[in-house]
């Protein structure tokens, strides 16, 4: 492909096309080639700030680009027209009564690969520190620009130096001393710098601007929890885990169905109990870590992370013994609490003793049906003791009222419905997914995978036929069940083909059955 080729009308396409099926390798070295082809410097230089602006969207004005290369206008346009024609493209922007240009490249994507690749660091830095000293925001290119700029956290660590990094965001403040949000991310800067003591300093200064920002208290809240960890005296770490804990209670309060609050206390807390040693502090903060989450389950919109942290916490459990041993006495000293309950309960079934956790859990449920994930875990229990399906069945249904809420309840009781061969109302039960804002992660997350109730130690195996075979998905016929789908058509060497008999576990998301760990059957 020659550079002339490359300048025609329709190498915009071609190229991400080509970036896309050659996972990005020739793409790069063809726009690298391309850049180097152009052989004078001032017109290399201005598509190289041109690429600048022009990764994140922003157009910079012609002027702009002319007075940061040192040119008139005229001059511009006279001597990089020709070296940079089909790799700059000038569009008239509107402005009402003035005559404003803006250059761009002519993709995104493109843009992104010459800065990357075509500049050095010292460089670049040279482009972002002049652009941002001649910036002019009563133009809205320029304060497009200059937001994004200030917002890129990949851009901004591109300056090697703190000094560099703290005269970038010096210029910003000097350019929009009135924004908050400039402080804020001069504070995130600062942080990412491990430099916490400044990064409080500036969010002080961003909060005085703006008191009603929640982003604010977030990031404020985020600073004082790195000094709670990294702190050596306890006696102070313990003041700014308080101070952390205030601000993130603060962002929760201002906006209840945000999973950003819920998810940083929780990890607050959770983090908290990693760094001490006392063994009933760890538990207590355990217990507040999951309170917190089970309280952003019930509120927030996006669950994910919560998810996340909680994970890591169950990981973290499960690792020495005198956590399950601090936990018993959290739960003796309080039978009827929810959290404690429900953590030793979980530890118990990973350990294999589901029957101790249903008889940690059975007081609990007596007194609230309402916590969900206490419910979900007493059914998963029953289920793991070898009891009727129906058994399991009936304590969730007591819990719809926010279960369904809930992707691993949806899955566990969808699950077991269709285990019971109440295919009809297992499907009901899996089509109210389709009317909750799950996300992709909990909606296609297998929850649920029950055991073989004649050998409780293993999975359930069931065997089928491979009757459907279609680019990253399979449908296998089982008998006594619905068609089932296996979401994907290979697996380990084992490749799917329509006719093929197969043994797998059958597991459930939140959307229904399905077959993972396939092997096939000998015929």
């Amino acid at each position: 492909m020659t550079h002339t080729a490359i300048k025609q009308k329709h190498g915009k396409d071609l190229l991400v096309t080509l970036r896309e099926s050659t996972e990005g390798k020739s793409f790069d070295a063809i726009l690298e080639s391309e850049f180097y082809g152009i052989r004078d410097s001032t017109s290399r230089q201005a598509y190289l700030i041109v690429c600048c602006f022009y990764q994140h969207g922003a157009y910079i004005r012609d002027k702009l680009l002319a007075e940061m290369l040192g040119l008139s206008l005229t001059k511009l346009y006279d001597h990089t027209g020709d070296a940079t024609e089909g790799v700059i493209r000038y569009d008239p922007l509107d402005y009402g009564s003035d005559e404003v240009y803006g250059a761009r490249a002519r993709h995104r994507v493109i843009a992104a690969v010459v800065w990357e690749r075509c500049g050095d660091l010292r460089s670049r830095e040279d482009i972002l520190q002049t652009a941002l000293e001649k910036l002019n925001l009563n133009y809205m290119p320029d304060k497009e620009a200059f937001d994004y700029f200030v917002r890129s956290d990949r851009l901004v660590d591109d300056i090697e130096s703190l000094e560099g990094k703290i005269r970038f965001f010096d210029r910003a403040c000097k350019k929009d001393p009135i924004s908050p949000y400039v402080r804020q991310h001069y504070a995130r800067m600062l942080l990412r710098s491990n430099w916490p003591d400044l990064a409080l300093q500036q969010i002080e200064q961003a909060l005085s601007l703006n008191p009603k920002l929640r982003v604010l208290y977030h990031t404020k809240g985020t600073i004082l929890a790195e000094m709670a960890l990294q702190t050596e005296s306890l006696d102070i770490a313990r003041r700014r885990l308080a101070q952390s804990e205030d601000n993130f209670k603060r962002v929760i309060k201002m906006k209840r169905q945000d999973d950003y609050g819920y998810q940083s206390l929780a990890r607050l807390y959770f983090r908290w109990a990693c760094r001490v040693t006392d063994e009933e502090e760890q538990t207590r903060y355990i217990e507040r870590a999951e309170e917190t989450i089970s309280d952003g389950l019930r509120n927030a919109r996006v669950r994910d992370s919560l998810w996340i942290v909680s994970s890591e916490i169950q990981n973290w459990l499960r690792d020495q013994e005198s956590r399950i041993k601090a936990l018993e006495r959290a739960v003796r000293a309080s039978p009827n609490s929810n959290i404690a309950s429900y953590l030793l309960a979980r530890a118990y079934r990973k350990q294999n003793q589901p029957e101790k956790a249903i008889e940690v859990l059975d007081p609990v449920l007596r007194q609230d049906l309402n916590e969900v994930r206490i419910t979900t875990e007493y059914a998963i229990s029953l289920e793991r003791m070898g009891n009727p399906y129906e058994k399991a069945i009936a304590i969730l249904n007591l819990s719809t009222l926010y279960g369904y809420s809930d992707s691993r309840f949806i899955a566990t009781l969808g699950g077991l419905l269709f285990l019971s061969g109440k295919f009809t109302e297992a499907d009901q039960v899996f089509r109210e997914s389709a009317r909750r804002n799950f996300s992709s992660r909990e909606l296609n997350t297998i929850q649920f995978v029950p055991r073989d109730p004649k050998n409780l130690d293993i999975n359930l195996r069931k065997h089928g036929k491979v009757v459907v075979v279609k680019a990253g998905y399979a449908l296998v016929d089982v008998p006594d069940y619905p068609r089932i789908i296996c979401p994907g058509s290979k697996f380990d060497g084992l490749v799917m083909r329509e006719g093929m008999n197969i043994e797998f576990d059958i597991g459930f998301n939140a959307r229904g059955p399905l077959v993972f760990h396939p092997t096939q059957i000998p015929e």
